[in-house]
């Protein structure tokens, strides 16, 4: 028999679809009012009663706003604003029944490229109506996380029953799996858990995770998880940045013939490119990586933790400061070569003004 045949039915659960865009430098939220005839909403983080708000919070809260449903899914879509540049499109399916159908409509959803196709749909329409509050806006660049959210099984159920006696089924889950899988796979696919009471789970991957928990809980889980995807969003944008940049160095080619005026200004002008995209991303980071505070080691922040290295944010991280040092050190250099080339100019021309003043002097002489 399966193991998922013997996993506990869900009374009430959801599978949510997140994709996550990094479209701008910032965006102003103070100019949005509404967002498609809706109205926005501050979304600060709502924590369990019992967790201290002062654990974890934005300074500067993202909006939400309520989308259109959509029909064929029997799904419903809204759209967080980030003020760092990021527009987060969330679908939400509702479900109930058994264990195995759960997981069915995961794997159906996960491969349909008409639930991307919508989220896309619905970003532009976004974008097109508060452009006007877009700080350099840029193409689209998108991560997704797929969620298992079960409020309620059909019996109740434990964090332990379902790590211990469910742990196949719910690794399969998880990984969108069919087949039965080895015991290091499922050890692995569990292995980044929490739970705060006896009755909640959270069970965290790289692209996708489990959440059983109480509705407040859950959200709350949920919001810490986009926000991570959010900063992958914003390291990805920063790297491809650093490449475009470090492709345009080396296409330069040093050894080529050029002109000495024209390399001088070449340089000067790379110099120029490269100081303010230094500053740009090292703002940018700063602020992305600030966005959300998080102080002591409280249950959430210990789950953003986890999230994160989950993600390899900190993998991203170091691998733009590296980009970051080689540009730097490249930046030296074409200022070098900008300065050079000036001091080489200043130099002709007191070379033609002494020719000048030479020939002056040989014409007066001669008169």
């Amino acid at each position: 028999m399966p193991a998922s045949s013997r996993a506990p039915g869900i009374e009430k659960g959801y599978f949510r679809a997140f994709f996550v865009y990094d479209v701008a430098d910032t965006i102003d939220l103070r100019r949005l009012q509404t967002v498609g005839g809706e109205g926005v909403a501050r979304a600060p983080l709502q924590l369990r009663p019992e967790a201290s708000s002062e654990f974890i919070q934005y300074p500067i809260a993202p909006l939400i706003v309520r989308l259109p449903d959509i029909a064929e899914y029997e799904a419903g879509m809204r759209a967080k604003i980030f003020d760092f540049g990021v527009v987060s499109i969330r679908i939400t399916v509702p479900f109930g029944g058994s264990w195995d159908a759960y997981a069915a409509l995961a794997r159906r959803l996960r491969r349909d490229p008409k639930l991307e196709a919508r989220a896309r749909t619905a970003l532009e329409d976004v974008l097109t109506e508060i452009g006007p509050a877009l700080d350099e806006p840029h193409d689209a660049l998108m991560e997704d996380y797929f969620v298992f959210d079960v409020d309620r099984f059909a019996e109740p159920v434990d964090a332990s029953a379902l790590t211990g006696g469910f742990s196949a089924a719910l690794a399969q889950l998880l990984l969108f799996e069919e087949r039965e899988l080895v015991a290091a796979e499922e050890a692995e696919a569990l292995r980044v858990a929490f739970s705060y009471y006896p009755d909640d789970l959270a069970i965290v991957q790289w692209d996708a995770a489990f959440i059983y928990d109480r509705g407040e809980g859950g959200e709350a889980i949920m919001d810490i998880l986009e926000f991570a995807n959010s900063q992958l969003a914003e390291f990805r944008t920063y790297d491809a940045r650093l490449d475009e940049e470090l492709d345009a160095i080396y296409a330069l080619q040093p050894g080529r013939s050029v002109r000495r005026f024209q390399r001088g200004r070449e340089a000067a002008g790379r110099a120029d490119r490269v100081r303010y995209l230094l500053v740009d991303i090292l703002e940018l980071t700063d602020r992305t990586s600030n966005a959300l505070k998080i102080i002591g080691d409280a249950y959430y922040a210990r789950l953003y933790r986890a999230a994160s290295s989950r993600l390899g944010l900190a993998d991203w991280q170091r691998q733009i400061d590296t980009k970051l040092r080689s540009v730097s050190e490249i930046y030296r250099v074409f200022q070098d070569q900008a300065q050079y080339a000036r001091s080489e100019f200043l130099e002709l021309i007191i070379i033609a003004l002494i020719a000048v003043e030479a020939v002056i002097g040989i014409l007066a002489l001669h008169h």
